[in-house]
């Protein structure tokens, strides 16, 4: 349970927390595939979610490198819907899908309104797995950089949520101690599990309304936020 007493900064993951990471990918793949003309794709990103959770998962974990990644999600995925690609055309949609993502600029409801809100009550920060350059950019043409203090990134820190150490390097650079933080992030190891094993406390942002079994207070929409803290 989150003590708002005692908390002075509050730490958000990026994608998929305020940053809507899926409606934006759909229009960077919707623009790239029309300039390839490349059909039969209507059903791409019911698979490119999941497949893309598991890749995440490996690489915050250290087992796969950030360009497997790249290029293994979109393989696996037009594998599942049967569309035959070249390797040619999976690595420039990668290129393409990085370079323009930030193109597009959709936010989860609420978010300009809550992190406003909070900002006056307390130090907003980023902890994110992203690439630097890729999240800042999001963050710029998005106008949420306004609203955080500091920015940490894996590449910056040198590991990955939910290793403890992304998340004392950036208790460090803002300047505060464990148990005056919380997280809020979306994925429950990387930021949840990562956070309450740093000594932090943690709000789960739970858009799908999954089973909670860890007993962390938990939103469905960003404006909750102001309920609780």
């Amino acid at each position: 349970m989150v003590v708002k007493e005692h908390i002075t900064d509050l730490f958000f993951d990026l994608d998929h927390t305020i940053y809507d990471f899926d409606k934006n990918s759909a229009l960077t793949f919707e623009a790239v595939f029309k300039e390839l003309n490349i059909a039969d794709v209507s059903n791409f990103m019911s698979y490119f979610k999941p497949i893309n959770n598991t890749y995440w998962e490996r690489f915050a974990n250290n087992e796969i490198s950030r360009d497997f990644l790249r290029y293994w999600r979109l393989r696996d995925t037009f594998t599942a819907i049967n569309v035959q690609i070249s390797d040619k055309e999976i690595y420039y949609i990668a290129d393409y899908f990085i370079e323009n993502l930030s193109n597009y600029n959709h936010v989860y409801n609420g978010a300009h309104e809550t992190l406003e809100h909070l900002q006056n009550r307390y130090r907003l920060h980023i902890i994110t797995n992203g690439p630097e350059v890729v999240q800042e950019r999001k963050l710029i043409k998005t106008n949420l950089h306004q609203y955080f203090n500091t920015i940490t990134n894996s590449e910056k820190a040198g590991v990955k949520k939910p290793n403890v150490e992304i998340f004392k390097y950036a208790l460090v650079h803002a300047n505060c101690k464990p148990e005056h933080g919380v997280m809020i992030g979306d994925n429950l190891q990387a930021d949840i599990h990562g956070a309450l094993n740093a000594g932090m406390s943690a709000i789960w942002f739970n858009e799908f309304n999954n089973e909670n079994n860890i007993a962390v207070q938990e939103i469905q929409h960003l404006k909750q936020l102001l309920d609780i803290l």
